[in-house]
């Protein structure tokens, strides 16, 4: 089968099958386009589905144990796509990457500790520490305003730490800003957390929305960190299979190690889901010409979001997109706020996650996920540009 452009370019219909993007009328009128929630709307890599037919062939759904064959195909996965190596016992399954972020955050600080986060940054990073009685110590990137390209602040990160910090978390690539972050910024990080000594946590789901000349770097190739890091990743973003809930940590430190598995026992998590793990072994093991194939179609998508957004919405000024299949707009220059943009934007038969939702930093901007057939995207952008004329 060609992975081509023919082939992302279907339209599949996801309406009505209980789909979050589609189906939310609390975010999307009927009719609308979504490009909000960061999954794809692109037909799952045939060995996905393959194997999860032969799954259900078996008419038995009972518990299960954790084959070392999970845990093989993962290390195997990261090893050919990233160079990273990865030990057996070093990693522990997961329902989803946001239970390991709250499980860190339980397993390395107490209540009442501050976690430092780098901000504007995916939602649930913030929820993560709350619920968890813990205190939210935000790293406000720095914003170039020429090219609304971001950057690390080290001198903020090193003064949450100085105050009191306890636990770094990182989102790497970073969603929303889009943000490949070099091998020397993370190792920046790394010796901070040493310094003070803080573990650092990465949530690493993103990893293989990389777009030349780039490259990623996990935070567990950095030799500062090794001792102190965690890492979470999953197939589900990769590979669109979110709904099955698969994700899993990776540690290389022993007594890391061993709170992490006290912790993830503590919370009832014990073995994955019975089609989540034949999922996550056909797209581990099978799918990489899927994947290649996708990731040059999401590489053309980027570059048309550039040219979409400056015909329907001149005004705006797109984030460098490194990584990710996500693009940051700022669209402060037409003088809304993100709830006026909701309106107008379900006004005119179109969604984006609003800014807000990343922190204080996003009011104004939108975020579009462009993981989509191209002829929705441009449609989405022009229903954009219509809210935008609305009076």
């Amino acid at each position: 089968m060609q992975f081509d452009a023919a082939y992302f370019d279907q339209v599949i219909d996801r309406r009505n099958t209980d789909c979050e993007k589609w189906d939310d009328r609390s975010i999307m009128n009927e009719g609308g386009i979504p490009l909000w929630v960061a999954d794809m709307d692109f037909p799952c890599a045939p060995a996905i589905t393959d194997a999860l037919q032969a799954r259900a062939q078996h008419p038995c759904f009972g518990y299960n144990i954790d084959n070392p064959a999970n845990e093989k195909a993962l290390i195997g996965f990261w090893q050919r796509r990233h160079g990273l190596a990865i030990r057996p016992g070093q990693t522990l399954m997961l329902p989803c990457v946001v239970t390991g972020l709250k499980t860190c955050v339980r397993c390395f600080t107490k209540e009442g500790e501050g976690v430092a986060i780098v901000t504007p940054v995916y939602g649930p990073f913030y929820d993560s520490i709350r619920v968890n009685r813990r205190k939210v110590m935000p790293v406000s990137l720095l914003r170039d305003g020429e090219t609304g390209r971001y950057s690390l602040d080290l001198n903020a990160m090193e003064e949450a730490l100085r105050n009191g910090a306890k636990l770094m978390m990182l989102c790497s690539p970073h969603n929303p800003v889009s943000r490949l972050w070099s091998a020397e910024e993370l190792a920046a990080l790394c010796r901070l957390a040493k310094k003070y000594d803080v573990p650092i946590v990465c949530d690493e789901i993103h990893a293989d929305f990389v777009y030349q000349p780039g490259r990623f770097v996990s935070i567990l190739s950095i030799p500062e960190g090794q001792d102190r890091a965690v890492m979470l990743c999953s197939a589900s973003k990769t590979f669109n299979v979110a709904g099955l809930q698969q994700a899993a940590m990776v540690c290389r430190n022993p007594e890391m190690l061993k709170a992490l598995r006290a912790g993830i026992a503590e919370a009832g998590v014990f073995c994955g889901n019975t089609f989540a793990l034949a999922a996550a072994r056909a797209a581990y093991e099978e799918s990489d010409a899927w994947l290649d194939g996708l990731i040059a179609y999401l590489d053309g998508s980027r570059k048309l979001v550039f040219g979409l957004m400056a015909k329907y919405a001149p005004k705006a000024k797109v984030t460098p997109i490194e990584a990710t299949y996500l693009a940051w707009a700022d669209m402060r220059a037409y003088g809304m706020d993100c709830e006026q943009l909701k309106e107008k934007c379900r006004t005119a038969g179109v969604a984006f996650t609003g800014g807000t939702f990343f922190g204080p930093e996003g009011e104004g901007f939108l975020r579009i996920n462009f993981a989509c057939p191209r002829t929705q995207l441009t449609e989405g952008i022009k229903r954009l540009g219509q809210a935008l004329e609305e009076e």
